[in-house]
């Protein structure tokens, strides 16, 4: 087996990211096109452009901002999760030591606002979920690792565990 597994999992655009975008350009548009426009009237109409020009930004930032793949990197003893969104920067989400992992299994359940999604969809059937102990709490990341990936962490848990054993430290 390697001692270093790149994965990177793309991901499609949510429904409605388009729309935003568009929307987005025509409310900067319009908010540039009101600036003249409130020269020669008042001072409510720089308000308008203002918050036009403002929801327009936010919506195309928010499209911009949508992750595009996510890359899940095995190294070691440390599973490290990234994400880039469409402009093409990446993050990095997530850095996991292998033997802070309490559990690891298919996804079954359901999704709560305090976990980590490093995944397209969490309904697909290849995602799995990681339970994982970080600042004194408990948190899960849920992911969509291939075979190869999935035989690696199976690997490497299951070595973890062992050397962290006591009866067969004896």
């Amino acid at each position: 087996m390697t001692e270093r597994y790149v994965q990177k999992v793309e991901v499609e655009l949510r429904h409605g990211a388009r729309r935003d975008q568009i929307l987005g350009i025509v409310f900067q548009l319009m908010g540039l096109g009101l600036i003249p426009v409130a020269i020669y009237l008042n001072y409510w109409v720089f308000a308008a452009a203002g918050v036009a020009l403002a929801f327009g930004i936010w919506l195309t930032q928010k499209f911009y901002s949508t992750p595009r793949e996510y890359e899940y990197a095995l190294s070691g003893s440390r599973l490290i999760v990234s994400r880039a969104n469409l402009v093409g920067r990446g993050r990095r989400m997530l850095e996991i030591a292998l033997a802070d992992v309490s559990s690891y299994d298919g996804f079954y359940d359901m999704q709560m606002p305090s976990d980590f999604v490093a995944a397209g969809s969490v309904n697909a059937p290849g995602v799995k979920v990681i339970v994982f102990t970080a600042e004194g709490a408990e948190h899960r990341l849920l992911f969509e690792p291939d075979n190869y990936l999935h035989a690696l962490l199976m690997s490497k848990l299951r070595t973890e565990q062992r050397g962290a054993l006591p009866s067969e430290a004896q």
